[in-house]
């Protein structure tokens, strides 16, 4: 749809794709790397990681976070 827009109206386009999203309704189970991290977590196993470590990765939360955030208590 984007590529038409741009063709028909003869304006600039981008395309993002982003590959690293994670969100409350991800299946645990689905392959992705932070559900695998946290199943694998909460289950007491090892951590998978690939390579030697040194890769990076940026992830985009997908979801509304503060819609249940909780004031935080006092600290005493």
């Amino acid at each position: 749809m984007t590529m038409a827009y741009h063709s028909q109206q003869g304006v600039d386009t981008s395309i993002a794709r982003i590959f690293n999203t994670y969100g409350p309704r991800m299946r645990p189970s689905d392959g992705r790397a932070v559900p695998t991290f946290v199943r694998q977590a909460l289950e007491g196993k090892p951590l998978t990681v690939f390579g030697d470590g040194s890769q990076t990765r940026s992830f985009l939360l997908r979801g509304r976070p503060h819609s249940r955030a909780r004031p935080a208590g006092r600290i005493r």
